[in-house]
């Protein structure tokens, strides 16, 4: 297994709740029609800040899994594409800032204290 991390900012002029809808139930679908490998899992973490008056610097963490590294690099070609990229820009420009999104590639390392029935395989 493989994970690419990304974090990016909602629009300011959009709620929380349909920033989190059009990411979830839009903008995943999109991408996974749109790659030929794409993701296997891709898990949307919607950060809660503490006071919505004042968010943070990033309002969701996603964790995109793949099966292995030559098949997320093969991802991040696909993603290079002109016309791919043009669809992704213009989709996120519905619902998030573009220019906020950051993408790290990682490697995993799990402490298993307690099994989790969501977390177990």
């Amino acid at each position: 297994m493989f994970k690419v991390m990304l974090l990016a900012k909602k629009r300011p002029d959009i709620s929380f709740e349909a920033f989190r809808d059009y990411y979830s139930n839009h903008h995943v679908h999109l991408m996974n029609l749109l790659l030929a490998h794409g993701a296997a899992v891709h898990r949307r973490n919607f950060v809660q800040h503490p006071d919505p008056e004042h968010p943070g610097e990033y309002d969701v963490i996603s964790e995109v899994f793949y099966e292995d590294r030559a098949t997320a690099e093969a991802t991040m070609r696909e993603m290079a594409d002109p016309e791919v990229h043009r669809q992704r820009i213009e989709d996120e420009r519905k619902f998030l800032i573009p220019e906020s999104v950051r993408v790290f590639m990682v490697e995993t390392d799990t402490s298993l204290f307690r099994p989790l029935k969501e977390l177990t395989p």
